[in-house]
């Protein structure tokens, strides 16, 4: 029986009267995206990988240990190979090396809680359309979550950053800095990375009093209970302090309006001490805002997630620092496979 799997290799796009280097799947590709991503989100739901963490199984065990419909679970697991999260032996699956370093509990790089993120943005970015018709999200970012739908996002946000931080504290020096106020801290990852660095640094991270719970036994298990204090609060409006001479914005600058993000930044300023130091790391567009495609796809989630959120560009970030009165700002692409960028600026 002939392999197809090379055919369309073969085949000329001029034999269809398209021009050189056109493919017509590109559209298919993009329009069915959403298979795919229901496709990890229903394995990662079901617990496949963690099915498979300790040994291969076949189909009619893993049938039983899912509780499924035996015809419905073997296409979901074929798809699963075809989009290489699984190998196959017959009717046998496995995980193989990718699936085991970022889909199982077990590794220390385990990515399942941003999987379950992205699961519930899904039916608020089906609301796309009426969104950019009326202005109006379909969805808010800082509804109330469920418990387990926070620990699911913030072990993943954590499981992520702990080897970002490695990149982020080698870029910027903090010798002799006292204090970092770190704003939108989530896990409070990088607190802690940062005061495990520096040893006369302390840390107060901000956030919301749901995300701090799980921060609470992150610092708990780095035993940094002592230099990294947990602050319950709204950093918009609550007091930020007068003595930071260290401040971090991570993955959350986006998430506010230009006017906001502008008063934000203008209140960090004013809570810092003289040669205080700000570090934004997000994902930012390009200055002629042509890409890269994460950060305009992640100016859309703000359209459908909050009211007056967007995707900025490194020009227009280095611009409101600059405005509210920051010098010696740079931005700096981290180092692969990191999507972020690092803006930093200091208070003459």
């Amino acid at each position: 029986m002939s392999d197809s799997r090379n055919e369309n290799e073969n085949n000329n796009n001029g034999s269809w009267g398209l021009p050189a280097g056109m493919d017509p799947m590109k559209v298919m590709q993009v329009a069915s995206g959403y298979w795919q991503s229901c496709v990890l989100h229903a394995a990662n739901r079901l617990d496949i990988f963690n099915l498979l963490d300790e040994q291969a199984k076949d189909l009619d065990t893993l049938t039983k240990e899912t509780d499924s419909d035996r015809r419905c679970l073997g296409a979901l697991l074929s798809a699963l190979v075809s989009m290489e999260f699984l190998d196959r032996d017959g009717d046998v699956f496995s995980n193989n090396t990718f699936s085991k370093t970022f889909l199982t509990t077990s590794s220390k790089f385990y990515q399942g809680g941003i999987v379950y993120m992205f699961e519930n943005w899904y039916e608020a970015w089906g609301g796309l359309y009426n969104t950019v018709k009326t202005g109006t999200p379909s969805a808010l970012m800082h509804q109330e979550y469920t418990d387990k739908e926070t620990r699911d996002y913030m072990m993943g946000m954590h499981n992520r950053a702990l080897s970002q931080a490695d990149v982020l504290t080698s870029m910027i020096d903090l010798s002799g800095k006292k204090l970092l106020m770190d704003i939108g801290c989530g896990p409070s990852t990088f607190s802690i990375k940062f005061c495990e660095r520096y040893d006369g640094l302390n840390a107060i991270a901000m956030d919301r009093e749901q995300n701090l719970k799980i921060a609470q036994e992150i610092v708990d298990e780095y035993q940094f209970n002592d230099r990294v204090e947990l602050r319950a609060g709204d950093y918009n409006s609550d007091d930020l302090g007068s003595r930071n001479d260290a401040m971090l914005l991570s993955s959350m600058t986006n998430q506010e309006s230009p006017e906001k993000l502008k008063l934000l930044l203008k209140r960090c300023y004013d809570s810092m001490t003289k040669d205080g130091v700000i570090m934004i790391q997000e994902q930012l567009l390009w200055p002629d805002k042509k890409g890269p495609q994460l950060a305009a796809l992640i100016g859309v989630n703000q359209v459908i997630n909050t009211i007056g959120g967007s995707s900025y560009s490194t020009a227009e970030m280095e611009a409101i620092l600059s405005e509210v009165g920051f010098v010696d700002i740079t931005s700096r692409q981290m180092a692969p496979p990191s999507p972020f960028i690092m803006v930093s600026g200091y208070k003459r």
